[in-house]
């Protein structure tokens, strides 16, 4: 049994299934699946979950990081550089101050319409079979947040910046909207995602490198370790079956805890021996554990994993 994640280097022109359904085979008879799509043309960091990891998925630390190469000047229906241009503007007058501001005031709190090649649906259908048929919807605002926007060079007709930013940002939709603020247009050239959650570049592994390994444990990433952003919770050994079936922890059950835990906080369920048996959403602040009725129930399982 293999339960944990890879970290792949997704190349460019591969999708995020295809990526899947290359290490399916390495791993024949375990469950797979990705953490979050790459579109094709981008390459970087592609977690890669295997077995009762799949489990987890939704758990995992949010935030991911991108190295982007924004194309002043073009507007495409796709707002990245593969699209059907539909705007071009060849006097390019922008000057690295402007650049700057613009970045600045991308941060924080923002809105996006998803574009239509999305794999949002609308109306039970995915955005980008629509765009197929030749389609365009209006499609919701949604909130999403930018951490921190960079330049890190400017050569005309192109602009290259970092990102960090929420789950579900979509760069080329950054780059179309602060085309329009800049008033030339833009579209995205090139992206390349340096980090998803905890998961880094540095320490990615190409396909090529992961085909040629007689085992790929060498390169999993255990469950624990994915979710160490998550507090531990130790419960006692004779509480054990109960979490695995699903059922609500009392404070009884508690043997240690490795900080103070905060109300609706997810924690890691932990036995005596340190072994990780689920995912569990603390029922309200737990402190001291003196301080707790010993029949209240504290915890509640949220997703089994031991």
């Amino acid at each position: 049994m293999m339960d944990g994640f890879l970290n792949v280097d997704k190349p460019q022109g591969m999708t995020s299934h295809d990526v899947v359904d290359e290490i399916r085979r390495l791993v024949l008879g375990e469950r797979v699946g990705h953490t979050g799509t790459l579109d094709p043309e981008a390459t970087g960091v592609l977690p890669i979950a295997i077995g009762k990891a799949t489990k987890i998925i939704q758990f995992l630390e949010e935030g991911k990081g991108y190295r982007a190469t924004m194309r002043l000047g073009i507007t495409t229906d796709t707002q990245d550089i593969t699209g059907k241009i539909i705007a071009k503007n060849e006097k390019i007058n922008v000057l690295e101050k402007r650049i700057k501001e613009v970045l600045k005031n991308f941060l924080g709190k923002i809105e996006q319409i998803p574009p239509m090649v999305s794999a949002v649906k609308v109306k039970g259908e995915r955005l980008y079979k629509l765009a197929r048929k030749g389609k365009e919807v209006e499609r919701p605002k949604r909130e999403v947040k930018i951490y921190n926007l960079n330049l890190l060079e400017y050569k005309p007709p192109d602009i290259i910046f970092e990102i960090n930013c929420s789950r579900g940002t979509y760069i080329r939709t950054l780059c179309h909207d602060m085309g329009k603020a800049l008033g030339c247009g833009a579209c995205l050239k090139n992206l390349v995602r340096t980090k998803s959650g905890i998961f880094t570049l540095k320490e990615s592994h190409t396909l090529e490198e992961l085909k040629k390994l007689p085992n790929l444990k060498k390169y999993l990433m255990s469950m624990d370790k994915a979710l160490g952003h998550l507090p531990i919770v130790k419960v006692k050994e004779r509480v054990r079956e109960s979490v695995l079936n699903g059922m609500p922890i009392e404070a009884s059950g508690i043997q240690e805890l490795s900080s103070p835990i905060k109300g609706k906080e997810l924690v890691r369920i932990h036995n005596s021996k340190e072994s990780l048996l689920a995912i569990a959403k603390a029922l309200f602040d737990i402190g001291d554990l003196k301080r707790i009725e010993k029949e209240v129930v504290s915890l509640k399982p949220m997703r089994v994993i031991g």
